[in-house]
Protein backbone atom coordinates (compact mmCIF):
# COMPACT_ATOMS: atom_id res chain seq x y z
CA UNK A 1 0.00 0.00 0.00
CA UNK A 2 1.22 3.05 -0.97
CA UNK A 3 2.28 6.40 2.11
CA UNK A 4 -1.00 8.49 0.16
CA UNK A 5 -3.97 4.83 0.50
CA UNK A 6 -2.64 4.88 4.45
CA UNK A 7 -3.24 8.57 4.61
CA UNK A 8 -6.78 7.93 3.10
CA UNK A 9 -7.38 5.15 5.24
CA UNK A 10 -6.22 7.52 8.47
CA UNK A 11 -8.49 9.88 7.31
CA UNK A 12 -11.43 8.24 6.20
CA UNK A 13 -11.31 6.18 10.16
CA UNK A 14 -10.55 9.50 11.83
CA UNK A 15 -13.84 11.09 9.81
CA UNK A 16 -16.13 7.97 10.57
CA UNK A 17 -15.25 8.51 14.38
CA UNK A 18 -15.86 12.27 14.44
CA UNK A 19 -19.31 11.31 12.71
CA UNK A 20 -20.18 9.15 15.48
CA UNK A 21 -19.09 11.62 18.20
CA UNK A 22 -20.87 14.04 16.69
CA UNK A 23 -24.04 12.13 16.30
CA UNK A 24 -23.96 11.01 19.90
CA UNK A 25 -23.75 14.62 21.13
CA UNK A 26 -26.40 15.35 18.72
CA UNK A 27 -28.49 13.51 20.24
CA UNK A 28 -27.53 14.46 24.14
CA UNK A 29 -28.03 17.87 23.03
CA UNK A 30 -31.33 17.23 21.84
CA UNK A 31 -32.61 15.07 24.95
CA UNK A 32 -31.37 17.68 26.97
CA UNK A 33 -33.41 20.11 25.04
CA UNK A 34 -36.43 17.78 25.42
CA UNK A 35 -35.64 17.46 29.40
CA UNK A 36 -35.46 21.40 29.50
CA UNK A 37 -38.43 22.03 27.80
CA UNK A 38 -40.97 21.34 30.62
CA UNK A 39 -41.28 24.48 32.45
CA UNK A 40 -41.89 23.29 36.43
CA UNK A 41 -44.49 25.58 38.32
CA UNK A 42 -44.95 24.72 41.96
CA UNK A 43 -48.53 25.47 43.31
CA UNK A 44 -49.33 25.56 47.25
CA UNK A 45 -52.80 24.47 48.12
CA UNK A 46 -53.52 26.34 51.46
CA UNK A 47 -56.72 27.98 51.97
CA UNK A 48 -56.19 28.86 48.34
CA UNK A 49 -54.25 27.86 45.08
CA UNK A 50 -50.62 29.92 45.18
CA UNK A 51 -50.44 31.07 42.86
CA UNK A 52 -54.07 31.06 41.05
CA UNK A 53 -53.02 32.43 37.88
CA UNK A 54 -50.84 30.86 36.16
CA UNK A 55 -49.76 32.08 32.31
CA UNK A 56 -48.03 29.54 29.84
CA UNK A 57 -46.75 30.01 26.24
CA UNK A 58 -49.40 28.07 23.67
CA UNK A 59 -47.06 24.91 22.79
CA UNK A 60 -44.93 25.27 26.26
CA UNK A 61 -44.64 22.45 28.34
CA UNK A 62 -45.12 22.19 32.04
CA UNK A 63 -45.41 20.51 34.85
CA UNK A 64 -48.15 21.62 37.50
CA UNK A 65 -46.28 20.62 41.03
CA UNK A 66 -49.39 21.03 43.49
CA UNK A 67 -48.16 20.75 47.06
CA UNK A 68 -51.09 20.74 49.69
CA UNK A 69 -50.34 21.73 53.07
CA UNK A 70 -53.99 21.37 54.73
CA UNK A 71 -56.25 19.09 55.82
CA UNK A 72 -59.23 20.68 54.75
CA UNK A 73 -61.73 17.90 52.82
CA UNK A 74 -62.44 20.70 50.50
CA UNK A 75 -59.11 20.51 48.90
CA UNK A 76 -58.53 16.97 48.67
CA UNK A 77 -58.58 17.12 44.75
CA UNK A 78 -57.89 19.31 41.94
CA UNK A 79 -60.25 19.61 38.95
CA UNK A 80 -59.37 20.72 35.54
CA UNK A 81 -63.25 20.54 34.23
CA UNK A 82 -62.75 21.45 30.66
CA UNK A 83 -59.53 19.24 30.63
CA UNK A 84 -61.15 16.41 32.36
CA UNK A 85 -58.78 15.97 34.58
CA UNK A 86 -59.30 15.03 38.25
CA UNK A 87 -56.43 14.35 40.57
CA UNK A 88 -56.25 13.58 44.05
CA UNK A 89 -54.21 16.04 46.31
CA UNK A 90 -52.69 13.49 49.60
CA UNK A 91 -51.84 16.32 52.16
CA UNK A 92 -47.63 17.08 52.10
CA UNK A 93 -47.57 15.05 48.72
CA UNK A 94 -46.58 16.54 45.93
CA UNK A 95 -48.73 15.61 42.82
CA UNK A 96 -47.19 16.30 39.76
CA UNK A 97 -49.84 17.21 36.42
CA UNK A 98 -47.91 17.16 32.78
CA UNK A 99 -49.53 18.99 30.71
CA UNK A 100 -48.66 20.25 26.79
CA UNK A 101 -50.01 20.79 23.39
CA UNK A 102 -52.68 23.58 25.01
CA UNK A 103 -54.98 25.88 22.66
CA UNK A 104 -55.07 29.57 23.20
CA UNK A 105 -57.15 30.10 26.24
CA UNK A 106 -58.06 29.91 29.86
CA UNK A 107 -58.29 26.81 31.57
CA UNK A 108 -59.52 26.81 35.07
CA UNK A 109 -58.76 24.25 38.14
CA UNK A 110 -60.52 23.97 41.46
CA UNK A 111 -61.41 22.06 44.28
CA UNK A 112 -63.83 19.51 43.89
CA UNK A 113 -66.17 21.37 45.90
CA UNK A 114 -65.82 24.20 43.19
CA UNK A 115 -65.07 26.84 46.56
CA UNK A 116 -61.03 27.64 45.71
CA UNK A 117 -60.44 28.49 42.03
CA UNK A 118 -57.51 28.69 39.68
CA UNK A 119 -56.83 29.82 36.31
CA UNK A 120 -54.11 28.25 33.73
CA UNK A 121 -53.71 31.13 30.79
CA UNK A 122 -52.16 29.95 27.84
CA UNK A 123 -51.07 33.14 25.30
CA UNK A 124 -51.55 32.48 21.66
CA UNK A 125 -47.78 32.78 20.06
CA UNK A 126 -47.59 36.41 18.60
CA UNK A 127 -47.21 36.23 14.66
CA UNK A 128 -44.74 38.50 12.86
Amino acid sequence: MSKYQHLFRAAIASLALLGSVLTTHSRAVAQSHDQQAVREIEIVVDGTYKPNRIEIQEGERVRLKFVRKEYNPCTREVVFPKLGLRRELPTNQPVSIELSGLAPGEYEFKCGMNMIRGTLVVTAHAHH
